[in-house]
């Protein structure tokens, strides 16, 4: 049911022209797959989870990756190995309230303010200055909505 309702979603955006947000969780292949049958849509991997390769067939496809407070735990290497290779120009921050909370909120109740720490983490791992990656995230959100 998952896959046909994804299809159609997919279908919609490709007719609307609209960009997509994608939750894929467990399910990278599947989500690659129907990602190439729809080559004229782009959006988001919302909340990434994937490996560096599979960020790289995304980034391949022209998808933005979106990162969360994972990013700041201590045992979140897979995702720090992402932020390392995902180009600024193709990358999003998000707080995916409730849920993952940044260092040092984790286990806590997620908030949009908790953003800066997402930003400080992407900043310190690009060595951008966070001002300039945060100006960087707000161009990047305007281009994938289309809004400039």
């Amino acid at each position: 049911i998952q896959i046909k309702a994804f299809r159609c979603q997919m279908e919609l955006a490709r007719e609307l022209k609209l960009p997509v947000i994608i939750h894929d969780r467990d399910a990278h292949e599947d989500t690659l797959k129907i990602m190439k049958e729809f080559p004229e849509v782009t959006g988001v991997l919302h909340c990434f989870s994937g490996s560096p390769e599979f960020a790289r067939q995304c980034l391949d496809l022209g998808y933005y990756i979106g990162f969360t407070g994972v990013i700041t735990f201590k045992n979140a290497k897979k995702i720090v190995e992402v932020a390392k290779i995902v180009p600024v120009e193709k990358m999003l921050v998000e707080t995916d309230c409730p849920y993952m909370a940044p260092t040092p909120f984790r286990g806590k109740r997620n908030r949009s303010e908790y953003i800066e720490f997402i930003i400080e983490e992407l900043a310190r791992i690009k060595e951008i200055p966070a001002e300039e990656l945060s100006s960087r995230f707000v161009q990047n959100t305007k281009v994938l909505l289309n809004l400039c």
